[in-house]
């Protein structure tokens, strides 16, 4: 792929606002120049479209910039795939706890969690609580995705794709990371191809935002994330 074709590709990341980062304070920031309680505080008043942009601008500091570098850098084509294909891993676990509207995807650490005492809104019922593996699961099986990502099964992903990269930095079951490839996930020869993954993944991050844009503060998709940012800005702290 082309630098030119790849800066395009990232430019249709959607617009963030920008804001300036303050120096005078050490508050924990999730984005920079959106602390703590700046979050919070925009979380009580119900302010959507700030919400949404802290979103974009913690996703682009966090994943699409380091990832996007990555993929331009001198000699990309050694071995960086395992490097992107992480960041991408990462990326799809958090994005859906964004739609589950949960804090974590490991089922052990809610006994902890109930300590924070969340209003009745932000508490968790244990029917809605999921594992790592439903998560991608139903991250690769939700109908906006499955166009973006053909063929791609959430099972054999989680344990050949992120389990090997994230614990052992090697894929398993035969699988490969490779670029210039005619299609994103190969199931046949056991092929995936880091850019087109990654262009996808813009898209449903993309499809996200643009959800979020165009859905009203009490709709499902925003009870959701309004969870997850209560419990984001209380784990960070």
């Amino acid at each position: 792929m082309s630098n030119a074709s790849i800066a395009t590709g990232y430019g249709q990341l959607v617009h963030y606002v920008a804001v300036k980062e303050s120096t005078s304070s050490s508050e924990p920031e999730l984005a920079i120049g959106w602390p703590l309680s700046r979050v919070d505080s925009i979380l009580n008043t119900a302010d959507k479209e700030c919400l949404a942009s802290m979103i974009q601008q913690r996703y682009k500091e966090r994943f699409f910039e380091p990832i996007r570098t990555l993929r331009t850098a001198p000699r990309h084509f050694r071995g960086y795939g395992f490097a992107i294909m992480a960041l991408c891993s990462l990326l799809i676990e958090s994005l859906q706890s964004y739609r589950y509207g949960l804090p974590t995807t490991y089922l052990g650490e809610y006994s902890s969690l109930a300590s924070f005492n969340p209003p009745s809104e932000y508490e968790i019922p244990i029917a809605e609580r999921k594992t790592g593996t439903e998560a991608f699961k139903d991250f690769f099986s939700f109908g906006l995705h499955e166009t973006l990502f053909p063929g791609v099964d959430g099972d054999i992903f989680h344990s050949a794709i992120r389990n090997g990269l994230l614990h052992q930095a090697q894929t398993k079951g035969g699988w490969k990371i490779k670029i210039g490839q005619s299609q994103l996930w190969n199931a046949h020869n056991k092929v995936l191809d880091r850019d087109k993954f990654a262009d996808a993944l813009i898209g449903a991050f993309n499809q996200y935002v643009e959800e979020l844009s165009r859905s009203s503060w009490n709709d499902d998709v925003w009870l959701k994330t309004r969870r997850k940012i209560w419990w984001l800005v209380r784990l960070s702290s």
